[in-house]
């Protein structure tokens, strides 16, 4: 729904997910001001929470935005806040308090549902606790409102697929092929979980930063009786951090997760840091005043700022930038544009109507939107999966170029490297900057049936790609 919106306010560019990533931002720093409003004054609250988007930006976990760990990122921390809450409430939550949960949990099942390892430990904690105390009205509560929350967020999308006959798609793709094709571990379920340590382990070393307010904050966080009032606050919050972590990389491998999922990781690094900086202002007793309030205001945001810069380079590679290697690897003081721009406007230009058009061998990169076409092959794209756990997605669009079923194929190889001679990497996958599996087998069918209208180099994911515009030799009426 969100991308429906977005192609109506930009149907050519990816310009109308921008007000969503920065109502992410907005949503995330409204959620840390009510954290943090918990414990100390509404003025130093709002201060703090000017802070968060540091963790929500952090390089290279997020890189290009438009993730679902980015959009869920304010939904975690609302979970986090929900816990500090209830700790303070002898863990009870209001009616409204369960829908939101509710909704939340039915909201996260439809976008990744392996990012819903913290709400399975909160239910499942909170029911014990009910439970164990015999407070069966709070468990009425509880199942009642939630389940309400949880019917809001998936009945209208499951009406939206019962209608369009695509629920045993849905289940298929969403649910088996991420269970059986995605997960590149084979090992045991309890091997899995301790891989999944493994990682956040890892990931809690890998930057300054995150070590002091991820590992160090939890250690803070354990051992101070200032932030939760019971051990069962403390306990299940590192119950659901540590349920979290496992659940996100679960099946993966160290070396081998895409470092966008660990994205999921920071909101619980951002709770201790918004206590470590609690405990810095009650400590240096920090005062804000109506006459020093908006100083302050403008030199938090002045900071704030600064270390997102520190945290993301993104702005590299932006427009302030021209002729950028993200944009063009050509050496040049004339303004260029990148693959996606240029492709995209030879392809509008030279169709008769929408053009039809094959993105081979790779995941999507915007040519799709740029040139105005709607996939015409099922696998109109290729995913991070090896051939020989789903070969009907290279099968399928092999049989598109042999077939020449559309008017126009996009093909990337390393920069170098023409059709002919990118034989892949071997393992037959994609590999780094989003690179096809080889093209040297199907160049000889493909530049049969296709001719070579444009090539441009620019740098993806530190790689340096050529991208390559093919249009169909024989023409059709609809071309």
């Amino acid at each position: 729904m969100i991308h429906g919106i977005a192609s109506l306010m930009s149907g050519r560019s990816l310009l109308g997910m921008f007000p969503f990533e920065v109502l992410s931002l907005l949503i995330t720093m409204i959620v840390v001001y009510m954290i943090a409003g918990l414990y100390i004054h509404k003025s130093a609250a709002g201060i703090i929470a000017i802070f968060s988007p540091v963790f929500q930006l952090f390089h290279p976990y997020y890189t290009y935005g438009d993730t679902v760990e980015s959009f869920l990122f304010p939904a975690m921390l609302m979970l986090i806040y929900s816990l500090l809450r209830a700790d303070q409430e002898n863990l009870k939550l209001s009616k409204a308090g369960w829908t939101i949960q509710g909704f939340l949990v039915g909201l996260t099942f439809l976008m990744k549902y392996t990012l819903l390892g913290g709400w399975i430990i909160f239910y499942i904690w909170i029911f014990i606790e009910y439970v164990t105390d015999k407070r069966y009205r709070d468990i009425q509560r509880l199942i009642l409102w939630s389940l309400l929350g949880f019917l809001i967020a998936i009945v209208p999308w499951l009406i939206y697929f019962l209608v369009t006959h695509s629920l045993a798609a849905f289940i298929h793709v969403y649910f088996y092929e991420n269970m059986h094709v995605y997960m590149l571990s084979d090992n045991s379920v309890f091997a899995k979980f301790l891989e999944s340590l493994t990682i956040y382990s890892s990931f809690l070393r890998q930057d300054p930063l995150i070590f002091v307010c991820g590992f160090i904050g939890l250690i803070y966080l354990m051992f101070t009786n200032s932030i939760f009032k019971t051990w069962h606050g403390k306990a299940l919050f590192v119950a659901m951090m540590i349920s979290n972590a496992a659940f996100v990389v679960y099946g993966y491998h160290a070396g081998q997760v895409y470092q966008y999922y660990e994205l999921a990781f920071f909101p619980y690094i951002v709770v201790p840091s918004v206590f470590l900086l609690i405990q810095l202002f009650k400590f240096y007793q920090f005062k804000i005043t109506k006459v020093n309030e908006s100083q302050i205001f403008i030199g938090s945001v002045l900071i704030s700022l600064f270390l997102v810069l520190g945290v993301n380079n993104n702005i590299l590679s932006s427009k302030i930038f021209p002729n950028n290697a993200s944009v063009t690897l050509q050496s040049t003081t004339k303004p260029q544009q990148p693959a996606q721009i240029i492709f995209g406007n030879i392809m509008r230009q030279q169709s008769h109507g929408r053009p039809t058009l094959l993105n081979y061998g790779s995941i999507d990169m915007g040519f799709y939107t740029t040139s105005g076409a709607l996939p015409t092959n099922y696998y109109f794209q290729n995913y991070n999966i090896a051939y020989n756990k789903a070969p009907q997605i290279m099968n399928s669009q092999n049989e598109s170029i042999k077939k020449a079923k559309t008017q126009w194929v996009v093909v990337n190889t390393p920069a170098g490297k023409n059709i002919k001679q990118w034989h892949g990497t071997g393992s037959k996958k994609i590999s780094a900057g989003n690179l096809n599996p080889g093209t040297k087998k199907i160049s000889k069918v493909m530049l049969r049936n296709y001719r070579v209208v444009a090539l441009h180099t620019q740098n993806f994911e530190n790689t340096n790609v050529a991208y390559w515009l093919l249009k169909r030799k024989s023409a059709k009426p609809s071309d």
